[in-house]
């Protein structure tokens, strides 16, 4: 070995040699993952169709993020090499000690970090690696349930070292240190106790609440309320929700038309059915995107609520459809967008150090398998400190946490899992497009796993109602807020053999119903159950309602006021028609029970577009009216529910009692024909056509 290999370094070169190391080691890191990585789907579903187009037709977003990718990893190799290399030229190591060991040490704080990232977010990491090999599923368990922070403070042993190292051989050297450390120490303790008192002196005001009420809504995608303990659930899945249940009204049937996020959330918000509204289906067009709506938004604000919206993944539409809110914190759904959120999701190294700089990829907050609502309970805050102190508000907060892959972050993440499970759902899944037909069939220990998952996501939204709520009641402005909870849609959960997700068929009632539980004191009932069917199409007027605010002309439901205003138990109202329909099949060989009843069309793949301007995913103009004709479509009215699902060789008819078959399993239409008259003739007079207008009559 050469004498000068076994020199101690001077600190320029210590730190030249610790960033050396530390960028081959993540380089080699990127270059790993890359390789491993090659083909991109999206949430699970990878197809060499998709890859190749994107590779020919957005080469310039891949070179860019790859780009983004290689300058990140050599960022945190030549940061975290020069720190340990400072910290081994502080112990007097030699050069070729320097640079080997601040190699080692970069992997060493590398895996530590990552496992930390794993133990609090394993979702994020199962969509590469549990599926890859037993070995990294294996430790994709072992990690799952241990203490994040633990992880953490070993992987930050080295750097706190090697600072403490450089400080102390600075000290040693040169005693002038000693006093401008001791200056810098009392500074930072003066600061930190003001800023203490500070905080508590600002945490003891009490903001005064206007006159009228403010709003609040608290929504997560894909809510069940029959997975609610307040709803007899036997988990105890929502101690939050089950309070504002027991304080409020709920209304225990609640229909919705269209049971996937964008068409519904925009019937939720205009009162109008889709057809009535231009978002007929979750892929359209630039010019339904951009026509005009009354909303409750717009109602309130023209009566002078700040409005605003907080979402998560899954609230896209939010940035996307103009329902009118001043203040819009949504993601975008582009699909550049999600070429960026599938390459990085690959990078398993970079994962975790994208936690510490999150607005360096701010594609990592629009991860379907990453929905802890901590960032979202964050930018409420920031809303609510943005919210006028002489004006009322009204906010609506989104969570995704309840949408597949049901991420739930720790603690609650594989609490409700069933203790040895080594089966394909043991984080979550999501509905494939396609079948493998190597795959071993789904058994009931997988089914439980998949209900599992979904509870501790339903625990975790009741954290943020929790969370939401004590912020609100340190504001002074909770007993003075109509709060509402709510959904989009259910969600099946293989758990009554109709496959999982939503809005394929309309079969059962667990894809179709949604909580809606109203709280305001004084003004709403405590602890009241409403038995009566409610609609999507009812929900915004009813709120207005018990806001005090006027219905827009435009909205088509009815406000169901009457039945949550205190007093003596109220009349119900009449039965009126609940339109429902399915949206768009994005597969046609997904292998699900509805494919032998539809009308056939190709896969997304085939019928979507990309707009080259905005990135927005659209179907293909000439797939509109297909797609729209071939859609199941039906009614519930009173007691029966109706089914009309279009096929090659003529619609099928089904019909169903739901008092004596609530799960709606038994096709009763042979035994009830002019029960089956009455309401296809309903359903036809009810139905829009897709242009705002009503129909008169059913037609292919």
């Amino acid at each position: 070995m050469p004498a000068f290999a076994r020199t101690p370094p001077t600190l320029a070169r210590a730190l030249l040699l610790g960033c050396r190391a530390g960028l081959l080691v993540f380089l080699a890191l990127y270059t790993l993952c890359a390789l491993l990585n090659m083909q991109l789907g999206y949430q699970g579903n990878e197809s060499g169709v998709v890859t190749e187009y994107v590779w020919n037709t957005w080469r310039s977003v891949v070179l860019w993020q790859v780009a983004r990718l290689i300058g990140a990893y050599c960022v945190v190799g030549l940061v975290l090499g020069a720190l340990l290399g400072a910290g081994l030229w502080a112990a007097e190591r030699s050069r070729r000690a320097v640079f080997w060991l601040s190699g080692l040490g970069c992997l060493v704080v590398e895996g530590f970090l990552v496992a930390a990232d794993m133990a609090r977010h394993p979702h994020l990491y199962a969509a590469t690696l549990y599926a890859r090999s037993e070995v990294t599923a294996a430790v994709l368990r072992g990690l799952s349930g241990t203490q994040p922070s633990g992880w953490t403070l070993a992987a930050l042993v080295l750097p706190v070292l090697s600072v403490l190292a450089v400080v102390g051989r600075w000290l040693s050297e040169s005693p002038r240190w000693r006093g401008v450390l001791g200056g810098v120490t009392a500074a930072a303790a003066v600061a930190g106790f003001t800023g203490l008192g500070l905080t508590r002196t600002a945490g003891g005001a009490e903001a005064r609440g206007p006159a009228r009420p403010n709003l609040l809504i608290l929504a997560s995608d894909g809510l069940r309320p029959d997975h609610l303990s307040g709803n007899g659930y036997p988990r105890a899945t929502s101690p939050n929700i089950d309070q504002l249940m027991g304080e409020g009204t709920r209304f225990n049937d609640t229909v919705v038309q269209v049971p996937r996020t964008a068409p519904s959330w925009t019937t939720l918000l205009t009162s109008q059915y889709a057809g009535e509204h231009p978002v007929v289906h979750t892929l359209v067009g630039r010019e339904a995107r951009e026509e005009k709506l009354t909303t409750l938004a717009t109602a309130l604000g023209a009566q002078g609520y700040r409005t605003a919206v907080v979402a998560d993944y899954a609230g896209d539409h939010f940035s996307r459809f103009p329902y009118g809110f001043q203040v819009v914190s949504a993601p975008d759904f582009r699909f550049p967008d999600l070429v960026r959120q599938r390459m990085l999701i690959t990078h398993v190294a970079l994962l975790p150090w994208t936690a510490l700089a999150p607005g360096l990829f701010e594609e990592r907050s629009e991860f379907p398998e990453l929905t802890d609502p901590a960032p979202l309970r964050t930018r409420v805050r920031h809303v609510l400190d943005g919210m006028p102190e002489n004006a009322p508000f009204a906010l609506v907060v989104f969570a995704s946490s309840t949408h597949f892959p049901y991420a739930a972050p720790w603690p609650q993440e594989g609490q409700y899992v069933e203790h040895g499970y080594r089966g394909p759902w043991r984080f979550g899944a999501t509905p494939r497009m396609e079948v493998d037909p190597d795959a071993p069939a789904t058994t009931p220990e997988d089914v439980a796993a998949l209900a599992a998952n979904y509870d501790a996501a339903v625990r975790t939204f009741d954290g943020l109602v929790g969370n939401v709520r004590a912020d609100l009641e340190r504001r002074g402005r909770w007993d003075d807020t109509l709060v509402v909870l709510l959904s989009d849609h259910g969600e099946h959960l293989e758990d009554e053999g109709l496959g999982q997700g939503h809005g394929d068929h309309l079969w059962g009632s667990v894809g179709l119903r949604i909580p809606f539980v109203v709280r305001l004191p004084g003004q709403v009932a405590s602890g009241r159950e409403v038995t009566q069917r409610a609609r999507s199409l009812d929900v915004a007027p009813t709120v207005l309602d018990l806001m005090g605010v006027p219905a827009p002309e435009s909205f088509r439901g009815r406000s169901l006021a009457s039945l949550a205003r205190p007093g003596s138990e109220p009349k119900p109202l009449p039965d009126v028609p609940a339109l429902i329909e399915t949206d768009v099949w994005f597969s046609d060989r997904d292998g699900q029970p509805y494919q032998t009843v539809r009308m056939p069309y190709p896969w997304l793949y085939e019928i979507a577009m990309v707009e080259g301007d905005t990135g927005e995913i659209a179907l293909k103009p000439e797939w509109e009216g297909p797609v729209r004709r071939a859609r199941h479509r039906g009614v519930y009215l009173g007691r029966w529910k109706l089914l009309e699902l279009p096929t090659p060789d003529g619609v099928r008819v089904q019909l169903f009692d739901t008092v004596a078959d609530p799960s709606e399993l038994r096709d009763v239409a042979g035994d009830h024909p002019n029960v089956v008259a009455t309401l296809r003739a309903k359903l036809a007079a009810e139905l829009p056509d897709g242009t705002g207008e009503v129909r008169g009559a059913l037609g292919p």
